[in-house]
């Protein structure tokens, strides 16, 4: 068959599925009455913004190179960071990486700007594992980034709040429990979690990273995340890759814009970069609420032998 005629074919595809998306709209009420939207695709719930649908109905057209890596996370466990990190690693400088993850990232980034950027590329996504190209997942690097949930909810409720064309307003409470539903975009923690876990577990080309191991050890981090990369780098060069990824200089310097991404996308407070704390979460939840999450983290994770460093 035809170089052709396959991608005459994939592009109809990729009509036929921006269609079934698009019509399939949903919103979830919280208890405050306000509604959280989400495209309803395959059993999944889809971010409502325009990017998302137009990405992901040419997902199928995306074309995976060799060389690639996929850095993969949950909303808010801080791929930001992570996408910084590893990319210093593998340009081997601590230059600040001339982008920003949403330039790869597979959620939003229209196609030509996936096959524009230069290799290796660090593409990344929140997407369910069953919406991603089967060859990403099996013959490629992965970089598999958690956070303890319930600082995950904290960030991701603060993100989604500041973005203006998420158009979500509801308050914490009422968020925490449509994410216990998992009636948010991305869905549920712990079904994301185990879904991607039992993929790499046994995979020796997978590397899982917490985001409470890059604060309390950044160093040791970068150090097994280059040699998981196949990178030799010096003790000189980890330490510059740290102090230019560190929070505040991240928070400072890095910017939120890049080629389809506004630099207006936030209302007046919002950004990328909130505490950078391992403990805000304490702040937001309740003892209730805290204990439900123990309660999940117990049943879901650990009696199924799924451990994290947090």
């Amino acid at each position: 068959m035809s170089t052709t005629i396959v991608n005459e074919e994939n592009m109809k595809d990729s009509e036929e599925r921006k269609k079934e998306i698009e019509s399939n709209v949903m919103q979830f009420f919280g208890k405050d009455g306000e509604p959280m939207r989400v495209y309803r695709y395959k059993g999944h719930n889809v971010v409502y913004l325009e990017l998302a649908l137009s990405a992901l109905s040419k997902l199928n057209t995306v074309k995976i190179r060799p060389d690639d890596i996929l850095l993969y996370s949950y909303p808010g466990a801080g791929s930001h960071w992570m996408f910084e990190v590893a990319n210093m690693i593998l340009k081997e400088n601590s230059e600040r990486v001339p982008m920003i993850k949403e330039e790869l990232t597979l959620d939003y980034a229209p196609v030509e700007n996936l096959d524009s950027a230069e290799s290796p590329r660090l593409l990344n996504t929140h997407l369910p594992i069953d919406f991603l190209p089967p060859e990403l997942l099996k013959d490629h690097k992965i970089i598999y980034l958690n956070r303890n949930p319930k600082s995950i909810l904290v960030s991701y409720y603060r993100h989604l709040r500041a973005g203006k064309a998420f158009e979500y307003n509801g308050n914490f409470p009422s968020f925490f429990d449509l994410c216990m539903k998992g009636e948010v975009p991305w869905d549920d923690y712990f079904k994301h979690t185990q879904e991607f876990y039992v993929l790499i577990k046994d995979n020796p080309n997978a590397i899982t990273i917490t985001y409470e191991d890059m604060k309390k050890d950044p160093a040791k981090v970068v150090s097994s995340v280059a040699k998981f990369l196949g990178k030799i780098i010096s003790d000189q060069l980890i330490k510059d890759i740290v102090d230019k990824c560190s929070f505040d200089k991240m928070k400072s310097e890095k910017p939120v814009a890049g080629s389809y991404v506004s630099k207006d996308i936030f209302k007046d407070d919002g950004t990328f970069y909130h505490s950078g704390k391992v403990d805000t979460w304490k702040k937001w939840l309740t003892v209730e609420q805290s204990e439900r999450m123990d309660a999940r983290l117990q049943s879901e994770l650990t009696e199924r032998r799924i451990k994290f460093n947090f």
